[in-house]
């Protein structure tokens, strides 16, 4: 019994700890991208690992005190069986949030209608359920745990068929579908983990207390997966910064001017011959003489001199 109690508390503070990581790798992505993804991604995961402290820990800790008070059979059954469904409203909300994170990310917009539907249906389905027990239809589980962590496995991965759907045909628009082949990678890693989780939970309770206690590990572990790989493998592109004021890559971006006009236009204030320029820049001369006719066209200049003139007016450079 002291190894147990051991073992568990040991447990518990790995898992607490993964938890509060995983939550705040979260806050850490919404904070750096200010994005509503992100954000739907925070509040998944401090609903989630609320229901599982609350239902894996708070189920444990009545245990061990049910165990020291003189109490029937019946009794001790239905508290191991009711108290984890107290949790329930805080699992419900982490897969919603889940699944318009997944909706969000591949840019569908969640019509409120399915917001409505999804709760009512599970307020519905739950309320039935406790009425059902309630009035002696249905016999509480002869295994209380096996049956709630079975059902929860059974209707988690359920929720994952809707998790992947937007996946399978996102709505991209950044170039070189950069974000989707990156997304790809971590949905791999994360459905592998959630696999994996919903394996060693299904036999959580039937091969002894160390086993349990290394499918809680995996559990929480594996529900940390999203959000790591999300910092790692699908942050989106950082954006460029502003150019500055009266710096030389603000008059290109107001004449429109492009990175080998650019570079010319340097040169050009450099007092560089169109054959110098051509020779350092390993063109053409009538490419270099094309460049500047734009140049001189997108600057409304007519001379090397004005142009000159213009960008030092405009930036300073000398």
């Amino acid at each position: 019994m002291f190894a147990e109690y051991i073992i568990y508390l040991t447990t518990f503070v790995a898992t607490s700890g993964i938890a509060v990581i995983s939550i705040l790798i979260s806050y850490q992505l919404f904070q750096a991208n200010k994005k509503a993804e992100f954000q739907l991604l925070l509040y998944q995961q401090i609903f989630l690992f609320s229901f599982f402290i609350y239902s894996i820990w708070g189920n444990i800790a009545v245990r061990q005190v049910i165990a020291d008070v003189s109490m029937s059979a019946e009794i001790a059954g239905k508290l191991a069986f009711f108290i984890p469904l107290l949790g329930v409203p805080f699992l419900m909300v982490s897969w919603f949030m889940l699944i318009k994170f997944s909706f969000n990310m591949n840019q569908y917009p969640v019509a409120k209608i399915w917001i409505y539907i999804y709760f009512a249906g599970f307020m519905a389905l739950l309320s039935a359920a406790v009425f059902l027990f309630h009035a002696g239809l249905l016999d509480t589980p002869s295994n209380p745990d096996s049956f709630l962590i079975r059902l929860f496995v059974s209707l988690n991965l359920l929720l994952h068929l809707f998790f992947v759907l937007p996946f399978l045909k996102p709505k991209f628009k950044l170039p070189e579908n950069y974000l989707k082949l990156r997304m790809n990678k971590c949905l791999l890693i994360y459905l592998s983990g959630t696999v994996l989780h919903s394996f060693a939970l299904w036999y959580t309770g039937s091969l002894g207390f160390v086993y349990t206690a290394i499918s809680f590990l995996i559990v929480f572990s594996a529900s940390s997966l999203l959000p790591l790989c999300m910092k790692y493998f699908a942050v989106l592109p950082e954006k460029k910064p502003a150019p500055k004021s009266g710096s030389f890559e603000l008059f290109c971006s107001n004449y429109q001017i492009s990175k080998r006009e650019s570079e010319i236009i340097l040169e050009i204030c450099d007092g560089k011959t169109n054959k110098a320029i051509a020779d350092k820049l390993f063109i053409t001369l009538q490419t270099v003489k094309d460049h500047t006719h734009r140049i001189y066209t997108k600057t409304n200049v007519k001379s090397r001199v004005q142009l000159a003139n213009l960008v030092r007016g405009k930036t300073g450079k000398n």
